[in-house]
């Protein structure tokens, strides 16, 4: 059954998320992704490689342009056939439902 997250829940537990502006570019390099306040997105950033938004090269994670789900709608709010988490209102970029599948397989 397709379940309900919010953005905040999905980041939480995806492997590919990171903030751009706390994470070095990698373990030998402690320079910064962004080095400036703040980073592209607030800090909500992806490293899919499918990733569909990027700003100043660096993924910024998005419900509506995740490679690993899609943004949930009002019309999803009321399907009985979705798990709504506990959700119960509706807002607009606020949360997305992993493809099938993918609610395990993207921690």
């Amino acid at each position: 059954m397709p379940k309900i997250y919010s953005i905040d829940e999905f980041a939480n537990r995806c492997g590919y998320f990171f903030n751009a502006y706390l994470t070095p570019k990698d373990a030998n390099d402690k320079t910064f992704y962004s080095g400036r306040d703040p980073s592209p997105n607030n800090g909500y950033n992806c490293r899919h490689p499918e990733c569909g938004e990027v700003q100043e090269g660096i993924g910024c994670c998005f419900p509506w342009s995740c490679p690993l789900g899609y943004e949930a709608d009002e019309e999803d709010f009321a399907n009985q056939k979705i798990d709504h988490n506990g959700w119960t209102d509706y807002e607009e970029g606020e949360f997305i439902i992993p493809n099938s599948g993918e609610e395990d397989s993207h921690e």
